[in-house]
């Protein structure tokens, strides 16, 4: 086996294409020929079947090799040219690249019939002693058939022919170094999106980076893959699982960012989300290490109820008192105690403002935990869903 051809479906093979036949013509009696019992002659000065190959894929059908055939005294005559064979084999592409071929070569002779030229296998299997093992594929399987076939041409006469049939088994190492792991190596790359800070405003980056990196990645790759319509291979659905992926992660990210960013200006936070993500989630997955909101501490409350003061030298007056001191009356003293009002109300929504942007900012760093959870999973789980079916399967063939 020299090569053989996904796109076009060609597979090229070396064969010595062994014949022998009887010669009555070409007999002759040892003793009168000084004991000589076999010679080597020029295969074009003698008769010869015209054996071709009925499914070559290149044009080329005959055998034009002109070897020395070996010649007995007997009429025997054993003609073993070789040959390279270029032969058509349809491409089932459904398991590419853990996929095994049933490939065939039809050999018969093209202008005499069953009643002229009798063609029968040596054996029911090829002679594989000189093959050379493939670094592509595994030979699994070979054996030979002899058919008998009437022809919508010809249908007086009946025509024989030889098929070899072989069963291959690809060897996907290849495509696992140089296409599977790299996928898979992008995969995990787009779930450590989640890892970065948002704070850093690098996610977008990563992400689109992830993205080109793919999408340049598979144009190189993309000649590898068999070009056919009639099944998505193993190979391709995986690329498709994996750009997904990407763009997936690119989505997120952007509504990741989209909170990490709000503020109590612009969004108000719902209950549910205070509950599930600040409250619930934190406590449930264990996520000590992360900074929760500021929480409001007793006794750091800043108040901007009305003061009441009784006098100036210090001492509070009844709860009741419906007189107002004299310094009250102060114009200076008024503008003084309203001006610490505003300073306390404005540090009062500073604060909440704070608080509820860092519980905005809590919630997307608990979002990108989780994500970066959920997509190294969803990672491994669908390349396992994508190959280990075969995998298995071809396991069990053995």
């Amino acid at each position: 086996l020299l090569f053989k051809d996904e796109v076009n479906q060609i597979v090229t093979t070396n064969v010595r294409l062994k014949q022998q036949w009887v010669d009555v013509n070409l007999k002759w009696d040892p003793a009168k020929y000084g004991g000589i019992e076999k010679v080597k002659i020029p295969s074009g000065d003698i008769w010869r079947p015209d054996i071709v190959l009925y499914n070559n894929a290149d044009g080329d059908f005959a055998i034009v090799q002109e070897t020395k055939a070996l010649l007995e005294y007997t009429g025997k005559i054993v003609w073993t040219p070789p040959a390279i064979f270029k032969s058509y084999c349809e491409m089932i592409v459904t398991y590419f690249p853990f996929d095994q071929q049933n490939c065939s070569m039809k050999l018969g002779t093209w202008s005499y019939d069953g009643t002229v030229v009798v063609i029968n296998p040596e054996s029911d299997q090829p002679d594989m002693s000189s093959f050379m093992e493939s670094g592509e594929w595994l030979m699994k399987y070979y054996k030979c058939w002899k058919h008998c076939i009437v022809y919508d041409c010809c249908p007086d006469n009946l025509y024989l022919d030889i098929t070899y049939h072989f069963l291959m088994q690809r060897l996907p190492l290849y495509f696992i170094v140089n296409v599977i792991i790299p996928c898979l190596l992008f995969s995990f790359l787009t779930g450590l999106v989640f890892y970065l800070p948002t704070g850093s405003g690098e996610k977008i980056t990563l992400s689109v980076s992830v993205l080109l990196s793919l999408t340049v990645f598979l144009l190189v790759i993309v000649e590898l893959i068999p070009s056919t319509s009639s099944a998505v291979p193993l190979i391709g659905k995986y690329m498709l699982f994996t750009m997904m992926f990407v763009i997936a992660s690119i989505v997120i990210t952007v509504i990741v960012i989209n909170t990490h960013f709000r503020t109590p200006n612009t969004h108000i936070m719902p209950q549910w989300v205070k509950k599930v993500f600040i409250e619930t989630i934190p406590n449930m997955m264990f996520f000590s290490t992360m900074k929760r909101p500021t929480q409001e501490k007793k006794g750091k409350k800043i108040f901007t109820e009305d003061i009441d003061i009784s006098d100036i030298s210090g001492k509070m007056g009844p709860a009741n008192v419906t007189s107002q001191s004299p310094i009250l009356k102060n114009p200076d003293v008024k503008n003084a105690i309203e001006g610490v009002k505003y300073i306390a109300e404005s540090m009062n929504s500073d604060q909440e403002s704070s608080k509820a942007a860092e519980e905005w900012i809590f919630s997307a760093m608990v979002l990108d935990h989780i994500l970066l959870a959920v997509f190294m999973l969803v990672c491994i789980i669908g390349t396992a869903a994508v190959f280990a079916g075969r995998l298995i399967e071809l396991h069990l063939q053995g």
